[in-house]
């Protein structure tokens, strides 16, 4: 038989929301249906976004993916909300403020148009849009994404912008062309400037946090440049003092792209540095020689500080980062990531 429980969300600022949720459903569909919009994504276990931590009450947890919610996690009580199936009332935190809450489905869509589109290094491609309509204001924190719709089809892939909030409508894009991806392949033989996209966010809770003085240690791998370009350069905007380090990583020296924008923020930003390393490369390489998580290890054995973390990359990337950290001692606590998970083509 089918029974209604009381659902209560915690968020990060101490605020919470309760709705009613019935056992045959999941929690974001529920709130859904009441017109609550919490911070989600796949609906289908697989992205995290929707990751929370139960605090009291008791639940059936769905089918989910091992890399967007680990064995381990799920025994200490983390859930993912889309396949979180409560069976007495429960409260569950999660890890974004109040405001990130939507109460209308209107606000989380709009149009924006193609400015350009431009192949910046052998596998990666910048699309940069512009929000269409009178009001143009694009607002999100540093590291969250957006949802992108291929021009007339129900696909979408989910993409985090370089830039920061702004008023002129824009979004930058640093894309990777995967062979046989239905995103990639619009891009090569479809996509054109002038053209209209279906935009759909912000969501994801990949962010600064506010930790004082600590410094924040970048780490990206290819297009996971992204979002840390965006928190960089919203440190920047805001001119915040702590000391931080970008490590950004490609396999070859065909593959590196945005030298120059991070010379110039470089250049720009006192308390910046810069390691743009390369696995596979040539004698002539005059930067960082050696894979991201290498040229980390080296700068973080003798450290005496404990800087945080922002990781963001494939997950082999992300877990070779977190076994160097625990071997220099760097709590998990302390470590803050976006994985780039597998998605269907």
């Amino acid at each position: 038989m089918t029974r209604t429980y009381q659902v209560t969300i915690v968020t990060e600022d101490n605020e919470a929301i309760a709705f009613a949720c019935r056992s045959d459903e999941d929690v974001i569909s529920a709130a859904v249906r009441q017109d609550i919009y919490l911070m989600s994504s796949c609906r289908e276990g697989g992205c995290a976004t929707c990751k929370g931590y139960c605090s009291d009450g008791d639940y059936v947890l769905g089918k989910v993916s091992a890399q967007a919610l680990p064995s381990q996690e799920e025994e200490d009580g983390m859930v993912l909300l889309c396949r979180c199936y409560p069976t007495t009332d429960i409260e569950v935190e999660v890890p974004y403020v109040y405001e990130r809450i939507s109460f209308s489905p209107e606000g989380l869509t709009f149009e924006a148009e193609v400015i350009e589109l431009t192949q910046i290094s052998i596998n990666v491609v910048k699309l940069q849009l512009r929000r269409t309509g009178d009001d143009k204001t694009i607002k999100f924190d540093s590291g969250q994404y957006f949802d992108l719709a291929i021009p007339g089809t129900e696909t979408t892939r989910s993409y985090s912008p370089a830039n920061i909030s702004n008023h002129q409508g824009d979004l930058e894009f640093l894309i990777r062309i995967v062979d046989g991806g239905k995103f990639s392949e619009y891009l090569k033989k479809e996509a054109k400037v002038g053209q209209t996209l279906k935009v759909k966010g912000p969501s994801g809770i990949f962010g600064l946090k506010e930790n004082g003085f600590t410094p924040r240690y970048f780490v990206a791998g290819g297009t996971g440049l992204a979002p840390v370009l965006s928190m960089v350069r919203h440190m920047k905007e805001w001119d915040e003092p702590q000391k931080c380090v970008i490590y950004f990583g490609v396999n070859t020296e065909a593959e590196i792209f945005h030298l120059n924008e991070l010379d110039q923020l470089a250049a720009e930003m006192p308390t910046l540095e810069v390691r743009n390393c390369v696995w596979n490369c040539s004698d002539d390489w005059h930067y960082e020689k050696g894979s991201v998580v290498d040229i980390l290890r080296r700068d973080l054995q003798g450290l005496g500080f404990k800087p945080d973390l922002y990781l963001c990359g494939p997950p082999g990337m992300v877990e070779a980062t977190y076994a160097v950290c625990a071997a220099v001692g760097i709590p998990k606590e302390k470590i803050y990531l976006e994985k780039f998970l597998p998605s269907s083509h």
